[in-house]
């Protein structure tokens, strides 16, 4: 099992356990019992999940065509945190900040290193990770809740929103191991590696599902697209990083 396919594991157990702890009948039983005394105008989350980045750039074909790594590999964890401000019944304003990562052991695929009467491997390691930081605007379908009087707002159980935003993407991609130098075929241990930002901008849906008047649980796809340059000491004549992708999210969030 890769540590990517071991990471994936991870993330379905711990989405799978968020969600088992609440049954469906608990979460209608609970969304309406109490109240506050005032409309919440902030709420602050914490969620994971997995980011799928596209990798289309020919960094990412290089390294597949030249090491045993596959697109999948650069899959990784996600873990952020969000703040968001209500602008009105159904409009927020939200400021999040996460990181996503994957490391991946590879050996080149066409060639061995003899030594002796035996052939080893060329092993390199490679770690690809971003660090997003986004400003988006998040439209709910319905009233997130409803007043009772001048002082009792109820919020709703189910919630629905879409929305979307920009903000900054930084990446780093980084090799460390032993290469080939293709002009003398001689085998050397070295680093190279690549950092950058990037404007972002993304497209989002989610799910809200209350539990009790202030705590609630977040089920959240995003869509972004970014690129970043790279470091040309390393890889010369390179297009810009490709820095899009899908990212999956759930979360647990309280309102103020």
């Amino acid at each position: 099992m890769t540590l990517t396919r071991r990471t994936l594991t991870i993330q379905a157990l711990l989405v799978a356990g968020l969600f088992a702890v609440i049954r469906p009948g608990d979460v209608a039983a609970q969304g309406g019992d109490g109240f506050l005394f005032k409309v919440p105008v902030v709420t602050v989350g914490f969620r994971m999940g997995y980011a799928l980045p596209n990798v289309g750039s020919d960094l990412f074909a290089h390294t597949r065509d030249q090491l045993t790594i596959e697109s999948g590999d650069f899959a990784g964890g996600y873990y952020g945190g969000e703040l968001a401000v209500r602008l009105s019944s159904r409009l927020d304003l939200a400021i999040g900040v996460g990181y996503a990562g994957s490391s991946t052991r590879s050996e080149f695929r066409d060639f061995v290193e003899v030594v002796g009467n035996d052939s080893l491997a060329i092993e390199q390691v490679t770690d690809f990770s971003t660090t997003p930081l986004t400003l988006s605007a998040k439209y709910y379908l319905t009233d997130r809740g409803r007043s009772i009087g001048r002082f009792a707002w109820v919020p709703s159980t189910v919630n629905v929103y879409v929305g979307g935003g920009f903000g900054f993407t930084y990446y780093k991609f980084d090799q460390v191991g032993d290469w080939i130098d293709f002009e003398t075929l001689d085998i050397f241990a070295s680093r190279f590696e690549s950092s950058g930002t990037g404007v972002q901008v993304h497209s989002l849906a989610g799910l809200d599902f209350s539990i009790n008047k202030r705590v609630f649980l977040t089920g959240e796809g995003r869509y972004l697209w970014a690129d970043a340059g790279v470091n040309e000491r390393f890889f010369e004549g390179f297009d810009d990083v490709d820095l899009s992708g899908f990212q999956f999210t759930v979360g647990i969030s309280a309102r103020f």
